[in-house]
């Protein structure tokens, strides 16, 4: 009975683990994508040309390459962050610091914890590789107070991250004053005060918005109260005497609120903004410090006083439909994000009209909106620790060519008797344009950035003339009021209105306003004396002489029809304004410049209609009347064409239907589900391919050396801050090298949604809050990226500008602000950098229930518009709730991390023979390997390459491992049935056998 009981055990054991493992075996398989990079599984080829290789790293695919390739990679890395850093003020030239200034205290939680990067996909941190600040400063000769260095690290206070998918107030992990004790304060009183250093950090990322008010009750870019008696107590030591200069870093690729560091009470001598320096970064911010390098980034955003005042944050975060589950964003902005809205409404309140001077929308002036209370730093801001010149030389605007030419003079006037800087510097160069705009045309912002470039490096005197050519095409309107001039029956074009267009160059954006409104009260004005303001509130005259007026004298509707296909662009997009479905009387105002009284209140408790309650419904897909017959299309035939033969063949070429021909139905459902790459197909030679994640990096392992994971990049928005195309194409070239040397041939990368509002948290991986910045810099690395042979997925393609809610989220919005906004934002990567690939958003536009099933977006713009020819991806769709054959009629290829997608449109063409669906197949698979044909994919790939398809080593381990539980769990189960049923009745009948006996 005893053993019985024992076996019994045992086997309820064996079960429980049993239905464990399947149940974890089942799990692994289907997220074997992301275990494989995990472990560094390679796939093998066989019987290929090894010489064959069409995308080869210019530093060799071997060890040696390898470590060539990172020295370089690392050198690029370190010159993006020593020029993506920003200089926000440097009172007295305390920057660079001296050779005597070597022994400081670094003060903050993030000298011991920094945020090197953000909470996304990507590789992970390379401890062997990685620079801290610390070991930054040390090579660079500091001595570091370890004290209060190690007090921070052993710490047990800690930055708590942002819950995913839950807004749960969190800290910003800062000490409290009480930390600082007696001690801690005795171990710099008499050394270690040359230089007090302070970072500060901000942390987001995947589904981690920042928060309006934290676990403080403060917006979470607002300094919070650690943050300010910490600087106080600082400034107590330095007014007796201890510490000579007060040094802040701002640790963060979001806008903090920093006004404070112009407040006195501080004490700050010089600040910089450092964004996430990823592995190697914080050897290029020490470079700066000590004078090494010139900080020459800029800003690309708005950093408003208070980071609740921008026009679009007043709509964002959490909003419920009253009637249905999902959330909902109405962007009442309009296209008044960021600096368009501040310096818009500045213009208007300096010329004393629409209402701008009056109270709606005041977050920190008083009496009345003040642009100087409001504003922090403008977007484009950014010091140097020289003084440059600039001269407008020539502009000129060719409506021919379409192309706008200037030439603009820049010189290095030198540098202050008392800096210790001895080096060269840079300056960007910033082209704006101010449109004419009158009563009742599309909104247009009072100034706005059409270009920029940088100048080499300059030492004191020395000049260098800039030039620019510039598609006119960027500062295009789009008026959807307008009838088309190439299809007079529809409505909408992109338009250049009649009137004044003032060019001008300046240092930020404000800058370049002012000069503007400088320019009109000479030349417009009569009589007029503008009273002209810096961000300081400083009064500033403006320069006229930076400003060039070309005056169109009729409309112009050139970018009426698409240059790139020939399509017409007209209204697609009216059913994505929330007023298209709500009546009369109910109907909600988008701000408009006319009267800034429109300023955006929340709009809460929305109920949507019957109309919107039936698109939020997952959309069934209906075979159409005119669908092709089924059997028209010739699948299975015998292989005459490899892969490899399509490598050069044009998207098209005839041959392309020839070689969708030999594939089996089954074949073509392969590439609809994805799971971090997808399966060989042997018999046509498409080899296995790697797809991995990371805008600061690519996910995985490199195959060489010491199988390290790979390099994080400086995050992107600090690659954006230098403004500097150079560097960016060449960030996209090591992408490229790191994608070779990883062995992936998709990278889903870079990121080019907008800064719609300074809490998104994945503001780090994107570029800035402008869709013409992020347009330029989008195009030069994706085709940087393209031209290694890497698909560049660019991502989340489009709208995703807020993690909260994103999984379930639609969004409401003008179609001016989405072609001006969202969608201008990713064009230049599609169309300039002719990527071949796209990362979908979870958010959809308008009132589809996915933005997947959205096929004005995804045919009508994509392929129709820019003439796409690439792959499009969703983001991770397992689970949601859309219609896999609608999605993939509507323009989706292909299903991240969901192949069971691939059975559910093999199943549907099996019983619905359905020839519209296995067209759109069909062309999904055209789009595929016209695009992966072009990768590293095929290095090493011949028509004689033998290629088969392979189980990685894990998972037979698992096979065998659950095979062999299942066997010990049966005979164990045996051993139980034997020992509680059969051996027991078996002695009672030889007891009975003993009693007849007997």
């Amino acid at each position: 009975m005893k053993n019985w009981r024992l076996w019994r055990g045992i086997v309820t054991t064996l079960l429980f683990v049993q239905i464990i493992g399947i149940f974890l075996t089942s799990l692994a398989f289907k997220w074997s994508g992301h275990i494989n990079i995990f472990l560094g599984v390679e796939v093998p080829t066989e019987a290929g040309d090894k010489d064959a290789i069409y995308y080869d790293s210019e530093f060799g695919l071997t060890d040696e390459g390898l470590t060539k390739m990172l020295a370089a990679s690392d050198k690029h890395d370190i010159q993006t962050m020593e020029e993506g850093t920003v200089l926000l003020k440097n009172d007295n030239n305390a920057l660079p610091l001296k050779s005597t200034e070597r022994n400081v205290t670094l003060f903050g939680r993030a000298v011991a914890d920094p945020v090197y990067r953000g909470n996304s996909g990507g590789p992970a941190l390379d401890g062997a590789r990685l620079v801290s600040l610390q070991s930054a400063l040390v090579k660079e000769n500091f001595n570091i107070n370890e004290t209060i260095f190690n007090a921070y690290k052993n710490s047990s206070t800690k930055r708590v991250k942002n819950a995913f998918g839950n807004a749960i107030p969190s800290s910003i992990g800062e000490e409290s004053i009480s930390f600082y004790t007696d001690s801690l304060k005795s171990s710099y009183a008499n050394n270690y005060n040359d230089v007090a250093i302070v970072m500060f950090a901000r942390d987001g990322g995947e589904g981690m918005d920042l928060l309006p008010s934290d676990a403080d009750g403060i917006s979470q870019l607002a300094l919070h109260p650690q943050e300010a008696d910490l600087l106080k107590l600082i400034k107590e030591e330095k007014d007796e005497g201890i510490f000579k200069k007060v040094v802040v870093l701002i640790n963060s690729g979001y806008p903090m609120e920093l006004k404070w560091l112009e407040d006195a009470q501080y004490g700050v001598d010089s600040a910089l903004w450092i964004g996430g320096p990823g592995l190697k970064g914080f050897e290029g911010v020490a470079n700066v410090l000590v004078g090494k390098a010139d900080p020459s980034g800029r800003f690309t955003d708005v950093y408003a006083t208070n980071s609740l005042s921008s026009a679009a944050v007043q709509n964002a975060f959490d909003n419920k439909f009253s009637n249905h589950e999902r959330n909902y964003v109405v962007q009442l902005e309009g296209i008044y994000t960021g600096y368009k809205y501040y310096e818009t409404r500045y213009q208007d309140a300096v010329l004393g009209i629409n209402n701008a001077s009056g109270n709606s929308g005041v977050f920190a002036s008083s009496n009345g909106w003040k642009y100087e209370d409001e504003m922090a730093y403008p977007f484009g801001y950014g010091s140097s620790y020289a003084k440059f010149e600039q001269e407008l030389i020539n502009l000129e605007w060719d409506r021919t060519t379409r192309k706008v030419t200037a030439e603009v003079k820049v010189t290095n006037l030198g540098y202050s008797e008392n800096s210790s800087y001895t080096g060269k510097s840079k300056s960007v160069v910033q082209l704006y344009v101010q449109l004419p705009y009158q009563s009742g045309q599309a909104q247009k912002s009072a100034i706005q950035l059409i270009d920029f470039e940088k100048t080499s490096l300059l030492g004191a005197g020395e000049s260098e003339t800039v030039k620019f050519e510039t598609d006119d095409y960027l500062f295009a309107t789009y008026d959807n009021t307008v009838t088309n001039s190439f299809d007079t029956s529809k409505k909408g074009s992109y338009v250049f209105d009649a009137g004044a267009y003032r060019f001008a160059i300046g240092d930020n954006s404000h800058d370049a306003l002012n000069n503007v409104l400088k320019s009109r009260e000479v030349k417009t004005i009569e009589n007029a004396v503008l009273d002209l303001v810096d961000h300081k509130g400083t009064v500033v005259t403006g320069d006229a002489e930076k400003v060039k007026l070309i005056t169109l004298t009729e409309k112009d509707t050139h970018y009426a029809k698409s240059q790139f296909t020939g399509e017409v662009v007209a209204n697609l997009f009216d059913d994505i304004d929330i007023n298209y479905f709500l009546p009369e009387g109910q109907k909600l105002t988008y701000l408009t410049r006319e009267d800034w009284n429109t300023f955006p209140n929340k709009v809460e408790n929305l109920t949507a209609t019957t109309e919107m309650l039936n698109r939020l419904k997952t959309v069934e897909y209906t075979k159409p009347a005119d669908a092709p017959a089924y059997d028209s299309f010739k699948q299975g035939e015998a292989v005459t064409i490899k892969l490899i033969e399509m490598k050069d063949v044009p998207y098209d070429d005839p041959k392309w239907e020839e070689f969708l021909n030999q594939f089996s139905i089954r074949q073509l459902t392969i590439m609809v589900g994805e799971d971090f790459g997808h399966p060989a197909i042997p018999e046509i030679g498409k080899p296995h391919n790697s797809n991995t994640d990371g805008p600061d990096g690519t996910q995985g392992v490199y195959k060489y050396g010491n199988k390290s994971t790979a390099t994080v990049h400086v995050n992107q928005i600090v690659a954006a801050s230098t403004w500097n195309k150079e560097l960016l194409e060449e960030r996209g070239k090591f992408i490229g090298e790191d994608a070779l040397f990883v062995k992936t041939a998709q990278l889903w990368s870079p990121g080019a949604n907008l800064h719609r509002t300074p809490f998104s948290g994945r503001n780090f991986e994107y570029y800035s809050e402008d869709a013409i910045l992020t347009y330029i810099l989008s195009s030069k690395q994706t085709k940087a990226m393209q031209d290694k042979g890497l698909n560049a997925s660019i991502k989340h393609f489009a709208g995703n500008d807020q993690e909260t809610n994103r999984d379930s989220l639609n969004i409401f919005l003008t179609e001016q602000a989405f072609r001006q906004g969202s969608l201008k934002g990713f064009e230049g990567a599609f169309t300039v950098g002719e990527a071949l690939g796209t990362m979908m958003s979870f958010t959809a536009v308008g009132s589809y229930n996915s933005f997947y099933v959205n096929k004005e977006i995804l045919t009508g713009v994509v392929r129709n518009e820019w003439g796409f020819k690439g792959i499009t991806l969703t983001d991770a769709s397992k689970g949601d709730p859309i219609n896999t054959v609608q999605a993939l009629v509507a323009g989706t290829d292909s299903f991240n991390v969901d192949t069971e997608r691939a059975f559910e449109i093999q199943k549907y063409l099996t019983a619905n023979k359905d020839g519209n669906v296995l067209k759109r197949l069909r062309e999904a698979n055209k789009n595929f390997y016209y695009s992966m044909v072009r990768t590293n994919m095929m290095n090493g790939i011949t028509v004689d390459t033998i290629i088969k398809g392979f189980t990685p080593w894990w998972q037979t381990a698992l096979i065998i491992l659950n095979v062999g539980v299942g066997v010990i769990t049966l005979g164990s189960a045996g051993i139980f049935v034997y020992s509680g049923y059969i051996l027991p009745r078996k002695k009672d009948g030889d007891k009975n056998n003993e009693n007849t006996k007997k």
